[in-house]
């Protein structure tokens, strides 16, 4: 069926040679006519597309850009490939071969397709009744993804859209991950045939069973056993001997300790210099005499207090500094300050994010991450941006990558992410040194700002007024 509709709308060969045969048929249709040949060639089947949508113009115009049309191949190749580990996969771009897959296991092949990170970090489990058997991989509770493209549901080894497959891993996951942190899952369901059906859909992706609940219910507790029997708590075993005999020092026998003792630690009151402090003191009022506000201090290592006229801000530092961050690179047209990293970071990936993360190599120059190929599964990142933190560049480019992949059909949402995340990467983080000027840039940001949220949607500033406080104490 499939095959008689693509060759209605394409240019197409069909070659083909039983073992059994000394010579085999070369079917060619065009246009609607059909042409038989003989043909003595290998055994086995070849189905060649050329052409397509070349008789239908109207048809031919709803086709996307080469990037999401090879990325959409790519998501049906891939998905196509889990479900038959046995068979050799190989895909050309350009004459050039992107990728291929040797016959392996299941969980071997998502090896090859997704990395050895991903395989490593699955539970296999498998759980079966008079109906069905589901059986498959989950990620582990401490392993997560961005977004939801790598949750994968096989019916009879067909891979098919289920509506709620997506909530019912949420469902399983919602006590262990975080909001915006997604489980990656490949579990496969084998059902009577007579219990399904599958022409709900044209291409046969949405399919309907018998009994949503029992399918719902099946698949639930099969993520569930797998994620309940791997959460164990591990009690760390101190030597209680070795603790009761250990000679601890105090300052009242600070003193008393002998040559086979560890002198003890005892605190000292530093110097400090007043001249100092007063100098101190004295910048900070140089550099605030002029504002309209004045400056509190920090609290808890992660927010500012400002006081400006009968208003007390609260400021979630790093929210707000994300957000000024955002703000400056979606003004701008690039990034024009870039730092050369002294020790590039080579980064494997697997196959599927490597085409990803090379289609959109120009967008990531744009804005100061720059890349090159390193070896067949790996990049190396030879550069950021000036103000972006060195202390996790790769949990940066991972972060990048989920987003290239969740967003693969929107340029403008792709963009809209990249930037985020290196927003996200760059801001200062809770007990990270903050100065003077960072206070003070921060306030200035916020105070001229009504947009009180991060790209991510949190508040990052609380404000209290003196009335509230008064009203609060019972003064007013």
């Amino acid at each position: 069926e499939a095959l008689s509709s693509i060759a209605e709308v394409s240019q197409c060969t069909i070659l083909s040679r039983a073992a059994e045969e000394e010579i085999g048929g070369k079917l060619v249709i065009a246009e609607g006519k059909k042409e038989l040949f003989d043909w003595a060639g290998p055994t086995g089947t070849t189905v060649i597309v050329e052409n397509l949508f070349f008789n239908t113009p109207a048809r031919k115009k709803f086709i996307k850009g080469l990037k999401s049309e090879l990325n959409r191949i790519k998501d049906t190749i891939f998905a196509l490939a889990i479900a038959n580990s046995n068979i050799q996969f190989k895909v050309n771009i350009d004459n050039k071969i992107a990728f291929v897959f040797e016959p392996a296991d299941t969980l071997q092949r998502i090896a090859q397709i997704y990395g050895n990170e991903m395989a490593d970090n699955l539970l296999y489990g498998s759980l079966s009744d008079l109906h069905c058997t589901i059986e498959g991989y989950c990620t582990k509770p401490n392993y997560y993804r961005s977004n939801r493209s790598l949750q994968f549901l096989y019916v009879n080894h067909r891979p098919v859209q289920f509506p709620y497959f997506n909530f019912i891993l949420q469902q399983v996951y919602q006590t262990i991950l975080q909001k915006g942190q997604y489980p990656a899952a490949f579990i496969f369901c084998t059902i009577k045939p007579d219990l399904i059906d599958v022409n709900v859909h044209p291409a046969k992706k949405e399919i309907r069973f018998f009994d949503n609940n029992y399918i719902h219910s099946m698949i639930y507790n099969f993520a569930n056993k797998l994620i309940s029997g791997t959460i164990h708590a591990f009690p760390i075993k101190h030597n209680d001997t070795q603790l009761q005999n250990k000679n601890i020092t105090t300052a009242s026998n600070a003193n008393n300790y002998t040559d086979n003792n560890t002198p003890p630690l005892l605190y000292t009151q530093p110097n400090v210099n007043p001249q100092t402090l007063i100098h101190e003191a004295q910048h900070l009022y140089t550099q605030l005499h002029n504002k309209d506000y004045s400056v509190i201090g920090t609290i808890f290592g992660s927010y500012v207090l400002i006081q400006k006229e009968n208003n007390l801000y609260i400021i979630d530092f790093h929210a707000a500094h994300e957000k000024k961050l955002f703000d400056y690179l979606t003004s701008i047209d690039s990034v024009s300050a870039v730092q050369q990293l002294l020790m590039p970071v080579v980064m494997e990936l697997s196959p599927d994010l490597l085409i990803h993360i090379h289609s959109y190599k120009d967008i990531l120059t744009k804005y100061g991450i720059i890349i090159d190929q390193f070896d067949e599964h790996s990049i190396v990142i030879n550069a950021i941006p000036d103000f972006c933190n060195t202390n996790d560049i790769e949990g940066l480019m991972r972060d990048i990558v989920g987003s290239l992949h969740e967003n693969k059909n929107s340029l403008n949402n792709i963009k809209i992410k990249i930037i985020e995340k290196i927003a996200c990467h760059s801001a200062k983080r809770a007990n990270d040194i903050i100065t003077q000027d960072d206070i003070i840039a921060i306030a200035d940001y916020v105070l001229s700002t009504n947009d009180y949220r991060c790209p991510h949607g949190r508040p990052f500033v609380y404000i209290v007024s003196k009335s509230e406080l008064e009203r609060f104490f019972k003064r007013s």
